[in-house]
């Protein structure tokens, strides 16, 4: 439920507008920030103010000799031209391909109001600092204290999930359960559909397990992974929403391989944390796989 709530002030925040002449103060505002949960991958972090405001989030390995609290400015504003140099070549790209409308810095950046955010491909056994900052949208620079924690990552991932997932026509649908079975909404996952022809023709050795866990591995390393979280649906037409472009075909046989976004894919251990489910599709098709149903990488 606190996703859903989420998501919907994302919504309306994005439709009353949220570049620099919307309603936002500098003086004395309080940001806070609260650790729900650290795991192997990733952590997920609260962020607040008592006041509106504009304010920069990060997540960084923790570097040996220096305490950021101690020159907080100078760190702050090396944060900001970081995000700044980011988002120019963000824009860039946006301008040279045509686009006329593109956000603001504040809008691209910034947070604004409360926040659930998670941190992702973080590395295991690893330090890092989480902080935030007010900004001033107006001249990009910091407006506050330097609000930071210290976390560790665990060195592999002990998240217990399951993934049950459902075929009707050309949809599909992901449900990430929960030890008693129920959706979980606070844990990031990945997935991907792939045709036996594409693997056949790619794999000139191994099995669909090989293909996926070099898949999933490569996308944590690139920063390219398209991350979900909670219930997803998805119209395999070959348009889709921008997240694949699969395009299911009668007759054809795939695998679709679902798996927690929590460091490294183990393939074998205590916990399970990944499915490969095997089906081959007609435009009737309905049904439903669940744990039970893991190929468990093999042809």
């Amino acid at each position: 439920m606190k996703k859903i709530i989420t998501l919907l002030f994302v919504i309306v925040f994005i439709f009353s507008g949220c570049d620099p002449d919307s309603k936002y103060t500098t003086k004395k505002v309080n940001l806070e920030m609260d650790i729900i949960q650290v795991s192997c991958g990733f952590c997920e972090v609260q962020f607040s103010t008592d006041k509106n405001a504009y304010y920069y989030v990060a997540a960084e390995k923790v570097r040996e000799g220096i305490n950021p609290l101690n020159m907080s400015n100078q760190f702050m504003t090396l944060a900001l031209d970081y995000a700044y140099k980011e988002y120019i070549n963000w824009r860039y790209d946006l301008l040279y391909n045509g686009v006329k409308h593109i956000a603001e810095f504040s809008s691209h950046s910034l947070m604004y109001g409360n926040n659930d955010h998670f941190f992702i491909n973080l590395e295991p056994d690893t330090d890092y600092w989480v902080y935030a900052f007010i900004v001033d949208p107006k001249t990009n620079s910091p407006a506050g204290d330097l609000v930071l924690n210290t976390i560790h990552t665990d060195a592999t991932s002990t998240k217990k999930v399951q993934f049950k997932y459902r075929l009707n026509g050309t949809w599909d649908y992901v449900y990430p359960l929960d030890e008693s079975g129920q959706l979980d909404y606070f844990m990031p996952w990945v997935g991907e559909t792939a045709d036996s022809l594409k693997l056949r023709d790619e794999l000139k050795v191994g099995a669909p397990g090989h293909y996926f866990a070099e898949r999933f591995n490569y996308l944590r390393e690139s920063g390219e992974a398209n991350i979900f979280y909670g219930m997803y649906a998805h119209n395999n037409d070959g348009v889709g929403d921008g997240t694949s472009n699969t395009k299911f075909e009668d007759g054809h046989t795939y695998y679709t391989a679902i798996a927690c976004f929590d460091g490294p894919l183990i393939l074998e251990g205590e916990y399970k944390n990944y499915v490969i489910y095997k089906f081959t599709w007609h435009p009737d098709i309905k049904k439903t796989f669940t744990q039970e149903d893991d190929t468990k990488g093999a042809w």
